[in-house]
Protein backbone atom coordinates (compact mmCIF):
# COMPACT_ATOMS: atom_id res chain seq x y z
CA UNK A 1 0.00 0.00 0.00
CA UNK A 2 2.98 2.14 1.12
CA UNK A 3 4.58 1.49 -2.74
CA UNK A 4 1.02 2.34 -4.21
CA UNK A 5 1.49 5.46 -2.53
CA UNK A 6 5.01 6.17 -3.65
CA UNK A 7 3.63 4.97 -6.97
CA UNK A 8 0.82 7.59 -7.06
CA UNK A 9 2.83 10.14 -6.59
CA UNK A 10 5.36 9.51 -9.42
CA UNK A 11 2.56 8.88 -11.51
CA UNK A 12 0.71 12.64 -11.28
CA UNK A 13 4.53 13.82 -11.67
CA UNK A 14 5.04 12.13 -14.38
CA UNK A 15 1.58 13.39 -16.28
CA UNK A 16 2.20 16.64 -14.99
CA UNK A 17 6.18 15.98 -16.59
CA UNK A 18 3.90 15.12 -19.61
CA UNK A 19 1.86 18.38 -19.59
CA UNK A 20 4.42 20.39 -18.65
CA UNK A 21 6.37 19.88 -21.93
CA UNK A 22 3.14 20.86 -23.68
CA UNK A 23 3.00 23.77 -21.68
CA UNK A 24 7.00 24.19 -22.07
CA UNK A 25 6.84 23.82 -25.26
CA UNK A 26 4.25 26.58 -25.78
CA UNK A 27 6.23 28.66 -23.96
CA UNK A 28 9.16 27.82 -26.48
CA UNK A 29 6.96 28.25 -29.57
CA UNK A 30 6.09 31.71 -27.77
CA UNK A 31 9.08 32.72 -27.06
CA UNK A 32 10.42 31.80 -30.11
CA UNK A 33 7.82 34.47 -31.97
CA UNK A 34 8.65 36.96 -29.37
CA UNK A 35 11.95 36.75 -30.32
CA UNK A 36 11.41 36.61 -34.07
CA UNK A 37 9.11 40.15 -34.08
CA UNK A 38 12.10 41.38 -31.81
CA UNK A 39 14.00 40.77 -34.75
CA UNK A 40 11.81 42.13 -37.27
CA UNK A 41 11.68 45.47 -34.46
CA UNK A 42 15.57 44.97 -34.60
CA UNK A 43 15.97 45.32 -38.18
CA UNK A 44 13.87 48.91 -37.96
CA UNK A 45 15.21 49.65 -34.80
CA UNK A 46 18.92 50.09 -36.71
CA UNK A 47 17.62 51.32 -39.71
CA UNK A 48 16.41 54.42 -37.66
CA UNK A 49 19.41 54.54 -35.67
CA UNK A 50 21.70 54.68 -38.88
CA UNK A 51 18.93 57.58 -40.13
CA UNK A 52 19.07 59.63 -36.93
CA UNK A 53 22.90 59.09 -37.69
CA UNK A 54 22.37 60.31 -41.15
CA UNK A 55 20.47 63.33 -39.89
CA UNK A 56 23.27 63.78 -37.36
CA UNK A 57 25.95 63.92 -40.20
CA UNK A 58 23.34 65.99 -42.13
CA UNK A 59 22.91 68.35 -39.18
CA UNK A 60 26.41 69.05 -38.64
CA UNK A 61 27.13 69.87 -42.08
CA UNK A 62 24.15 72.28 -42.10
CA UNK A 63 25.51 74.06 -38.48
CA UNK A 64 29.06 74.56 -40.67
CA UNK A 65 27.09 75.94 -43.75
CA UNK A 66 25.56 78.35 -41.37
CA UNK A 67 28.83 79.02 -39.96
CA UNK A 68 30.59 79.64 -43.06
CA UNK A 69 27.60 81.69 -44.10
CA UNK A 70 28.29 84.22 -40.79
CA UNK A 71 32.04 84.14 -41.42
CA UNK A 72 31.03 85.35 -44.97
CA UNK A 73 28.54 88.29 -43.94
CA UNK A 74 31.38 89.30 -41.44
CA UNK A 75 34.04 89.42 -43.93
CA UNK A 76 32.32 91.44 -46.69
CA UNK A 77 31.30 93.73 -43.96
CA UNK A 78 34.81 94.20 -43.37
CA UNK A 79 35.36 94.33 -46.79
CA UNK A 80 32.78 97.00 -47.44
CA UNK A 81 34.31 98.97 -44.27
CA UNK A 82 37.53 99.01 -46.20
CA UNK A 83 36.22 99.91 -49.22
CA UNK A 84 34.56 102.97 -47.59
CA UNK A 85 37.77 104.18 -46.15
CA UNK A 86 39.56 102.99 -49.83
CA UNK A 87 36.77 105.68 -50.96
CA UNK A 88 36.96 108.38 -48.50
CA UNK A 89 40.88 108.21 -48.59
CA UNK A 90 41.07 108.62 -52.48
CA UNK A 91 38.73 112.05 -51.90
CA UNK A 92 41.48 113.12 -48.96
CA UNK A 93 44.03 112.43 -51.72
CA UNK A 94 42.00 114.44 -54.39
CA UNK A 95 41.48 117.49 -52.23
CA UNK A 96 44.79 117.24 -51.69
CA UNK A 97 45.70 117.68 -55.14
CA UNK A 98 43.69 120.09 -56.09
CA UNK A 99 44.85 122.39 -53.35
CA UNK A 100 48.88 121.64 -54.34
CA UNK A 101 47.63 122.59 -57.90
CA UNK A 102 45.77 125.71 -56.11
CA UNK A 103 48.88 126.66 -55.06
CA UNK A 104 51.23 125.85 -57.87
CA UNK A 105 48.66 127.84 -60.02
CA UNK A 106 48.68 130.99 -57.38
CA UNK A 107 52.31 130.81 -57.51
CA UNK A 108 53.06 131.17 -60.70
CA UNK A 109 50.49 133.81 -60.96
CA UNK A 110 52.61 135.80 -58.45
CA UNK A 111 55.78 134.75 -60.51
CA UNK A 112 53.85 136.15 -63.13
CA UNK A 113 53.36 139.35 -61.68
CA UNK A 114 56.65 139.86 -60.30
CA UNK A 115 57.65 139.49 -63.75
CA UNK A 116 55.19 141.65 -65.33
CA UNK A 117 55.93 144.73 -62.86
CA UNK A 118 60.09 144.03 -63.22
CA UNK A 119 59.46 144.09 -66.93
CA UNK A 120 57.62 147.50 -66.61
CA UNK A 121 60.10 149.04 -64.28
CA UNK A 122 62.87 148.14 -67.27
CA UNK A 123 60.75 149.60 -69.84
CA UNK A 124 59.52 152.61 -67.87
Amino acid sequence: YKMSRKITPTTSTTSTALSSPAGGQRSIQSMIQQEKEKEKTDIPLQMIVQMLQSIQGKTDKIDNIEKNTEDTGKRAENIEKRTENIEKRAENIEKRVENIEKKKTEEREGKVEKLQKRKRKKEG
